[in-house]
């Protein structure tokens, strides 16, 4: 079991407890606490609508990798202390609650679970507490004010230690000290709150009509402090903007400038990874850069394959949505991906400048097991991934991107050719033979490889040097690449071997045709320089593939049949044929 999965078991524990806890309280105390003594006629669905709506006005508490979000219903929870029944009080703020969380945040699994378990526990706490402390009277006095600001306080508590719970199991790291930082965010606004809700039910209590008078203010109120923390976020947003993208431009390194703008992104969206794929310019490779947990940041990593993100792309083009997170619209591309990869969830921005879709900026695995990225995340995203296309189109970044991928190129064809006769290696000709090998498998065209020793090299390269025999081998190459067909692969394995891969469909008139051209090309002499020339032939073995050989016995084959022509006088060519394998002895 992994740390990830034994994390998610912990929490998963923890959830059981919290609503057992809440379950017990439900069952064996709320039935007997107290009720109003003078119950609003109001009936149990409104309390619902009135939780529901409360729960989308929320305010948003960052601490370490987790968040935590202070809505508005304990105004709604206090009104209800004096006007609704304890049980049905609970029941209409759990109901209302999650209504909001599915509908409206479109929360599942796991926190889901933890949110309705958490507010169960702490309504459950917070109406014992008012009973206890008021003793079931109306509201007539300070102590009843009290009463309710304790019970809220004891709610709110609860509500953070459940939450500081699961972000301790979630991060070792935090430590206990951040639990009143938690608590002291968070119990002056639930007891603010709690106060425009005890103002409501006094109200309400006297003369129900004058409630109206009251939700002006207290809008405008709610309005106000929302406006004042989004202010605050934005700001917040700003300069770290300003410090990631800045990154961009302050590295001395394309590679460098990635990867640290990437991590930056990563931290500030506290995601287990972030990648940027960048589309190469006509038939220039993409690129992947990433950064992620556990991981060495990669940059500028050459793909071949861009399935996976073409999908992306293509939806957000088709759609008009070039920026989203998983769960923001039905159906989305982002969500399939998120369930490919096994994702908790992910956000996707497409970068776009003029018209060319430079790539696309992923963001993935929210932290913290009750955590997702919020529909505020994608404002953030959409800006960064503009600083990032606005770079690569205007600034200096594009020319240094050019510069290592080309590079690059320049390196993953050095790795894949051989550097004399600049011919696929043995790793390419492997690479494109076992290909070959799947694609025959699906179509039934099956391809044939020709295993090709040079007959008399070593007595040219002993009397002229290595310089001779090196003019010999290169200029052997060239016409063995240039008398076969454009889809055919001509390989230098090394030394003075070479091998042939004739795609399908071949059969053995067509391979024979094959071994004509390069028997023609073996009788033409060699200019060595100086007056001096030398023509060289070749013992070559030739095999077909089918359904019952995989590229080791393919391989195999096509040497045995060389060493076989070898054997047999040299400058021959031998069809593998299954007798061979009987007569097999050791190579001359």
């Amino acid at each position: 079991m992994t740390t990830e999965e034994r994390g998610r078991g912990r929490i998963a524990a923890l959830v059981a407890a919290v609503a057992a806890a809440a379950v017990a309280l439900a069952v064996g105390v709320l039935p007997h606490l107290p009720g109003p003594a003078s119950p609003l006629g109001l009936p149990w669905p409104v309390w619902v609508v009135a939780f529901a709506a409360s729960e989308i006005l929320v305010v948003h508490v960052q601490l370490r990798r987790d968040s935590h979000s202070f809505s508005l219903t304990d105004l709604v929870f206090v009104a209800g202390l004096y006007l609704i029944t304890p049980a049905a009080l609970v029941a209409a703020q759990v109901t209302g609650v999650g209504l909001a969380l599915v509908l409206h945040r479109r929360q599942r699994g796991l926190k889901l679970a933890f949110n309705l378990a958490q507010y169960a526990l702490s309504g459950c706490l917070a109406t014992t507490v008012f009973a206890v402390l008021s003793q079931g009277t109306a509201l007539s006095g300070d102590w009843d004010w009290v009463a309710a600001l304790a019970a809220v306080a004891v709610s709110t508590t609860t509500v953070g230690l459940c939450i500081f719970g699961v972000m301790r199991l979630s991060d070792s790291t935090l430590r206990v000290r951040e639990l009143p930082r938690l608590l002291a965010l968070s119990l002056p606004f639930s007891l603010a709150v709690a106060a425009v809700g005890l103002l409501a039910a006094q109200t309400s209590a006297q003369n129900p009509a004058s409630l109206g008078l009251l939700a002006l203010p207290s809008a405008l109120l709610i309005v106000a402090y929302r406006a004042s923390t989004k202010a605050r976020e934005q700001q917040n947003n700003l300069r770290l903007l300003h410090e990631v993208t800045s990154l961009l431009y302050e590295s001395r390194d394309a590679p460098t400038a990635l990867t640290d703008f990437l991590t930056a992104v990563r931290g500030a969206f506290r995601a287990g990874a972030a990648e940027l794929v960048l589309f190469g310019e006509e038939d220039a490779a993409s690129t992947l850069s990433r950064s992620a947990d556990g991981d060495r940041p990669v940059a500028l990593l050459l793909q071949d394959n861009t399935d996976e993100v073409d999908r992306l792309v293509g939806w957000a083009t088709e759609t008009g949505v070039l920026t989203t997170r998983t769960g923001a619209v039905k159906g989305a591309e982002i969500d399939r991906y998120a369930t490919r990869r096994g994702l908790k969830d992910a956000m996707m921005s497409v970068l776009r400048t003029e018209g060319r879709v430079q790539g696309l900026l992923l963001v993935t695995d929210r932290h913290g097991d009750v955590g997702t990225f919020a529909a505020s995340d994608l404002t953030l995203l959409e800006t960064f991934a503009r600083h990032v296309a606005t770079s690569l189109d205007r600034g200096r970044l594009e020319h240094d991107l050019r510069r290592v991928v080309e590079l690059q190129e320049e390196l993953r064809h050095a790795a894949m050719h051989d550097p004399l006769t600049e011919l696929p290696n043995r790793t390419l000709f492997l690479d494109r033979t076992q290909h070959a090998l799947h694609l025959a498998g699906r179509n039934g065209l099956w391809p044939a490889v020709l295993y090709i020793d040079l007959d008399g090299f070593k007595p040219v390269n002993d009397t002229y040097g290595h310089q001779a025999g090196d003019l010999l081998l290169k200029v052997f190459a060239e016409r063995l690449h240039t008398c076969l067909r454009s889809a055919d692969t001509a390989a230098r394995l090394g030394g003075d071997e070479f091998a042939v891969l004739l795609h399908g469909p071949i059969d053995q008139e067509g391979a024979e045709t094959a071994l004509e051209r390069i028997r023609g090309q073996l009788d033409l002499p060699v200019d060595l320089g100086g007056g001096r020339t030398a023509t060289v032939n070749a013992s070559i073995g030739a095999t077909f593939a089918g359904p019952d050989t995989d590229i080791d016995t393919l391989i195999r084959r096509a040497d045995l049949a060389m060493y076989t022509a070898k054997r047999s006088g040299r400058g021959r060519s031998v069809f593998y044929d299954p007798a061979l394998e009987e007569s097999q002895a050791s190579p001359a």
